[in-house]
C-alpha cells in the first residue's frame, strides 16, 4: 500500500475520532437561554395558586433532574464601580446559593478578598469573575415544587450576570445557563498607535441639551461633572478614543464623537456632512445593547492644545429631561493616542522575493519564533502544492490540515524549465 493512502487512513481516523470526541462532549452539557438579569435563576417551573405556570424553569425540556445539582458556578462581568474598588482593594462582598422547599433560604458569603468569606471572585481569563459553591451530594429534593440558585452583591449594583452552570457531584458541568438579553459593545483596533490612559475627574452620564441626548467628557459651559479630562494631556496626539459603558438599552441609538479644539483654526467635528468639520474624523456607533462602546476621533495632524477643548458623545435622540432618559451612560475610559513610527523595510524579506526567480530549487526556512506569524501563508502554500499532487486521494486535504494543525516551518518549491 502507498505511504500516501496510509497516511490519508491515518489522518482521516485521527480526524473522524476528534469529532467524536467533540460531538460527545457537546452533548454533556446543554446550554440554554434565561433572564439572569436580577441574579437569580429558577431550575423548575414557577406556577400561581392555580398551577398556572409564570416562570419556565431552566430544567425544563432538558435531560438534567433536580437532584443531578450538586454546585453552581456563576460568571459575572463587573462594571467599572466595581472594577475600582477591586483595584483598590476597597470591600465588595454580597451572598449566593439556594432556595427551595428542602434547602430553605441557604446562603454563603463571597467576596474579592482571598480566605475572607466561604467564596472568593476568581478572575476569569476574559476579567470576568466566577464564583463557585461545589458540594458531592444533591442539593434539591426532586419532590420541591419550587428551586432556585442565586448571587447578591451586597456593595456595588453594577454586575452583569453572564452565566449560571450548574455542577455535578464532581464538579463537572451538567447545565449552563446563558443570559438571554443581548450584549452588546464592540471592539477598535488601536494596534497603530501608542496609548495612554488619561486620568479621569468622573464618569459623567447621559444627558439631556438642547433636545439631544449627550454624554459630555469635557464641556467647558457645563458644571464640574461634564469636565472628566484635563486638556493638556492631548497636546500632541493623533487620536482620541472614549469608551463608554451603556444600560438599559431597549433600541438602538446613534452616538458619535463631537470635538472642538479652542484655538485658531483648530479642528472640530460637528456630527457627519457639517460643514464646519475640518482637520479630524470619526464615526458614529449604533448602541444596540447594553455593553462597552469605544469611539475613536483621528486628526489629519499632531493636536495643538492652546487653551480649552470640548469633547462628548453626541446621539440624535430626542428627551425633554434627563428623567425622560430611559437608558444610562458614563464613561470609563480615555486614551490619548499617539502612531507608532512605521517599521523598517526586512531585508530578509528583500532577499525572499529575490530567491523566488531563481530556476533551482528552493527550500524557504523558518525558525520557530516565526512560526506563529507565518503558519498559515505555509499552510495555505502547502495546501496548493499538494492538492495539485495527488487530489484523488484525499489524502493532500487532510496532509493541509496536519501542516496546519502543527504550525509546519518548511515549505519546499520547485520550478522546472
Amino acid at each position: 500500500m502507498k505511504i500516501s493512502k496510509i497516511l490519508a487512513g491515518m489522518s482521516a481516523a485521527a480526524l473522524a475520532a476528534s469529532m467524536m470526541s467533540l460531538a460527545a462532549f457537546a452533548d454533556e452539557t446543554a446550554t440554554v437561554k434565561a433572564d439572569l438579569t436580577g441574579g437569580t435563576v429558577s431550575l423548575i417551573d414557577e406556577k400561581d395558586d392555580d398551577g398556572v405556570v409564570t416562570k419556565t424553569g431552566v430544567l425544563t425540556g432538558t435531560n438534567v433532574k433536580l437532584s443531578d445539582v450538586c454546585g453552581i458556578d456563576v460568571n459575572v462581568t463587573v462594571g467599572a464601580d466595581s472594577a475600582a474598588k477591586i483595584e483598590a482593594g476597597d470591600w465588595i462582598g454580597g451572598g449566593l446559593g439556594y432556595n427551595s422547599e428542602s434547602t430553605g433560604w441557604a446562603s454563603k458569603e463571597w467576596s474579592f478578598q482571598e480566605g475572607a468569606k466561604d467564596v472568593t471572585g476568581v478572575k476569569a481569563a476574559d476579567g470576568s469573575y466566577d464564583f463557585v459553591l461545589k458540594g458531592t451530594d444533591p442539593v434539591f429534593a426532586d419532590t420541591d415544587t419550587y428551586a432556585q440558585v442565586w448571587l447578591q452583591n451586597w456593595s456595588t449594583n453594577d454586575f452583569t450576570f453572564n452565566a449560571f452552570t450548574l455542577l455535578d457531584k464532581d464538579g463537572n458541568p451538567i447545565l449552563v445557563v446563558e443570559s438571554d438579553k443581548a450584549q452588546g459593545g464592540n471592539t477598535v483596533d488601536l494596534s497603530a498607535y501608542d496609548a495612554t490612559e488619561v486620568t479621569l475627574a468622573g464618569n459623567g452620564k447621559a444627558k439631556v441639551d438642547t433636545g439631544k441626548v449627550r454624554v459630555n467628557v469635557n464641556n467647558p459651559w457645563g458644571e464640574d461633572v461634564d469636565k472628566l479630562i484635563t486638556p493638556a494631556d492631548f497636546e500632541g496626539v493623533d487620536a482620541i478614543a472614549v469608551t463608554a459603558e451603556f444600560d438599559a438599552i431597549t433600541d438602538p441609538v446613534d452616538f458619535a464623537i463631537n470635538f472642538a479644539i479652542f484655538s485658531d483654526n483648530g479642528p472640530q467635528y460637528w456630527g457627519e456632512g457639517n460643514a464646519a468639520n475640518k482637520g479630524c474624523s470619526t464615526e458614529a456607533v449604533t448602541v444596540n445593547a447594553d455593553g462597552s462602546y469605544t469611539f475613536l476621533l483621528k486628526f489629519d495632524e499632531p493636536l495643538t492644545v492652546d487653551g480649552d477643548l470640548f469633547l462628548d458623545l453626541q446621539s440624535a435622540f430626542e428627551a425633554a429631561t434627563d428623567d425622560d432618559i430611559p437608558f444610562a451612560a458614563k464613561v470609563t475610559s480615555v486614551k490619548a493616542l499617539t502612531l507608532k513610527d512605521a517599521p523598517a523595510p526586512s531585508e530578509s524579506t528583500a532577499d525572499s522575493t529575490e530567491s523566488t526567480d531563481s530556476d533551482e530549487s528552493k527550500v524557504i526556512l523558518t525558525d520557530s519564533a516565526d512560526s506563529k506569524t507565518n503558519s498559515a501563508a505555509t499552510s495555505s502554500k502547502a495546501a496548493n502544492n499538494a492538492s495539485n499532487t495527488n487530489p484523488s486521494t484525499g489524502a493532500a486535504a487532510l496532509a493541509a490540515v496536519g501542516v496546519a494543525l502543527a504550525g509546519a516551518a518548511v515549505v519546499a518549491t520547485k520550478k522546472r524549465k
